[in-house]
Order: C-alpha cells, then structure tokens, then sequence
C-alpha cells in the first residue's frame, strides 16, 4: 500500500481508536466516561481548526512539505497519548493529534490533482476511502487485542510507529512548491531541482505556459471559471464551504446518530454492529464506485448517492426497528461513497490551481464541524424518543442536498477522458498509487 494511503488509513485508524478504550481509560484515571470522550470531540476541533491551515501550506510549499510536518506532529501526539498521565492532558494530545492528521485531506488531494482524467481521479479517491474504512473496522481489533494484553497504551504507540514509518516512506515523494520558481532559478524551494519535483504524470511534457512544479496546468474544460471577479471567487467558495457543511450534516451526521439511536430505544447491544454495517457499506460502495466512475456522469453518480441517502433516511423515520437501522446504515455507507468521492473529484476544480488544497480544506472543515453541530443538537432529540423526526429531516436535507449537487454539477463534463488529459496508459506521477 502507498506512502500516501496509509497516512490515510492510520488517521482514521486514530480516530475510530478511542471510542472502545473510553471505559479503560476512565478507570485508569479515576474519572467518568463523559471526561475522556472530551478527547474526541477535542479531536474533531482540532481537525476543523488545522485543515484551513494546511491546506494554505500545501498551496504554497507543496504537498510533501505539509503532509511530512503534519505528519511529524501526529506522530509525537500519539506519543504523547501513549505516555498520557490524566485527563487533561489528554484533551491537549488529541486535539494536537487531530490538528496533525488533519494535513492529510489537502495534500492528497493536491496529489490526486496530478491526474488529469476526472474517472481516474475518482477511482484514486475510491481507493482511498475503501483503505480508510478498512482501518475503520481494524481499529476496534487493535483496542480489544491490547486490552487483552492489560493496557491501552501501546495502541498509541503502534500508531506512532507506523506514523513515523509513513514519514520516511514519504521521503521519496516528490513535492514541489505550488508556485513557479524565479526566473533564471534552476532549483526550487529546499534545493530539489524541477526534475525531482514536478508533480505532472511521468512522460508529460510541460508547455511554456504550465508552471515548473505542482500538477500539470487542468484540461481546458476543468480550469476554474475566469472573469477576475471577486464575486465570482466568492461564490465559488460559499459552494465548497456550503456543499461541504450540506455533506457533513447527513452524510456524516446521520451515521453518527445510529448507535444513539439504537442505545436510546434499549438496543445497546447493537450499536457495534450498526458502525460496522455502515463501513462495510463504504467498502462494497467504493468498490462498485470504481467501476461505475469509468463511464457515468458526474450528475448519475451524485444523483446516485443522493437518492440512496434520501431512501436509508426515509426508511428510518417510517419504520422505526434495529433491522432497518441497519438497513439504513449500509445505504448511507454506500451513498457516501458516491456522493463525497464525486465532491472530492470536482469541487476543488471550482478554483484555481494555486487555491485548490485550500478548497479540499475548506470543504472537509466544513463538513466536520458541521456533522459536530448536527450530533450536539439532535442527541436530545433521540433521547426524547423523536427518532421519526430527526431521520425525516435528514431524508429532506439529503434531497437538499443532492438537489444543490446536480445543480453545481451541470456543467461538469461526462465520462472519459478530457481534452488534455495524458494517453490511457501512462502511469501515475512518482510517489502516488495508481489509480486502477
């Protein structure tokens, strides 16, 4: 598995971890449960807060750069969780590990930048997610089997290791600064020259006016809108922040108010199973994805992953019950796949190259925080047992929000590929997976 998959994979991994060692921790520290799950809200802040962040240094020194030193910070968070006195410093050590892995979603996505063809771009991104849902399902095992061995502190520790492991893996990645390098300059930032950085597929060649390093310049088709205006800048990034805190209110709300659900209906037994049920359908989704993603539309595959929201939805307000919770779960896993891989494919292409980590950030903080403010204010509502109620507005808001997708998507180009995209054959850039 690639340098660039596994940082996925382990800050996933280190999100899903806490949640079964709360009660170990608890009794650990002599505190209650509500304290230490602190922590993971405190993951979640920091993560919202940092993506901005990175995604303004992937811009401006490279993929590379950001996710190395974001790297390096989660690893010595997860270090410091490792070697966690008490609850307070606890709290620190996952919002700085949040704020670390957090780096992740913009450079990636710079990366993928670097596949020119949209249906490749999105069967990388559905690699991607099928690699993080697995981690999903692997972290639980991680937790019972060092709980097992009678402390949960060396869980932290394998994901430092394996951090740092993705850190000198990631030393042979290619990562040029986003901008050009002064005239006359044969080298750019840190000393690596244009050869050892240029982000584009290997064989391509660049004309006059692409830039020396970052991805190649995008497919006429592609580029963002031009006219210079800052109303039209706006616009573009009131779309990706509002599509992004759309997307995050169902398609990672709605999820996250499963196992409540169950638990308030006097089904706590099942509430495992329903997050796994839902990663599994992340995984069958993208995996189907893959092939799907060669010849539909944009449009389908939103309107696709829409309609199965709106339907896992819907079925959960009318017909109350553990089966059909479940149910709902799988299609809202596979809806996910559908709907966020197209998101992460296009919206970027809203912007221009030099802002488009800087969009992939935006739209994934909004989605964050806005799934936290979705959780923070329907948990009273399904503990007052109006189950029926928050699941049919969430059915509403998917069609919202698959309504507002295929509106933005009208203009996105079709299946195959676009004009200026590099022969079929050729490989991926050095130091990305392929994207099969």
């Amino acid at each position: 598995m690639s340098a660039l998959r596994w940082a996925a994979a382990l800050g996933n991994a280190d999100w899903h971890l806490c949640a079964p060692l709360l009660v170990a921790l608890a009794a650990a520290w002599h505190t209650d449960i509500a304290t230490v799950t602190t922590g993971i809200a405190a993951y979640s802040l920091g993560q919202g807060l940092a993506l901005p962040l990175w995604g303004w240094l992937a811009d401006r020194y490279g993929p590379g750069h950001s996710l190395r030193t974001g790297l390096a910070v989660a690893a010595a968070a997860s270090v410091g969780s490792a070697l966690c006195p008490g609850p307070g410093w606890w709290v620190a050590l996952r919002t700085a590990a949040g704020a670390g892995f957090a780096t992740v979603t913009p450079s990636v996505s710079l990366y993928y930048e670097s596949l020119r063809s949209a249906p490749a771009r999105q069967r990388a991104f559905a690699t991607l997610t099928t690699v993080t849902a697995a981690s999903a399902i692997a972290s639980p095992v991680l937790a019972d089997t060092v709980l097992r061995i009678g402390s949960w502190r060396p869980a932290f520790a394998v994901i430092a290791v394996l951090t740092a492991v993705t850190i000198w893996r990631l030393g042979d990645t290619r990562s040029g600064p986003a901008r050009t390098p002064a005239s006359g300059d044969p080298r750019g930032a840190g000393g690596l020259t244009a050869s050892s950085t240029a982000g584009g597929p290997k064989g391509h060649v660049r004309t006059a006016g692409e830039p020396a390093y970052g991805p190649p310049a995008p497919a006429p088709d592609e580029r963002a809108p031009r006219g210079g205006s800052a109303a039209r800048t706006c616009a573009a990034y009131g779309t990706v922040l509002g599509l992004g805190a759309a997307e995050g209110a169902v398609l990672l709300g709605l999820p996250a108010l499963l196992a409540p659900a169950l638990a308030t209906a006097g089904e706590e037994t099942s509430t495992s199973a329903v997050l796994v049920t839902y990663a599994l359908g992340v995984l069958t989704g993208t995996l189907v994805l893959r092939r799907h993603a060669r010849v539909w539309s944009p449009k389908r595959l939103l309107g696709t992953g829409g309609s199965l929201a709106m339907t896992g939805a819907f079925l959960a307000a009318v017909l109350p019950g553990t089966a059909v919770l479940m149910l709902c779960a799988a299609l809202l896993g596979v809806a996910w796949s559908y709907l966020h891989t197209t998101l992460q494919t296009w919206l970027p292409r809203l912007l221009p190259p030099p802002a488009r980590a800087r969009a992939a950030s935006l739209f994934s903080a909004a989605a964050i925080l806005a799934s936290s403010a979705t959780v923070a204010a329907t948990t009273s509502l399904l503990q007052d047992g109006r189950h029926s109620a928050v699941f049919a507005t969430g059915a509403a808001l998917c069609a919202a929000l698959t309504c507002w997708t295929l509106l933005v998507a009208r203009r996105w180009p079709g299946p195959g590929p676009q004009p200026g995209s590099p022969p079929s054959g050729m490989g991926a850039p050095e130091g990305m997976p392929e994207a099969t």
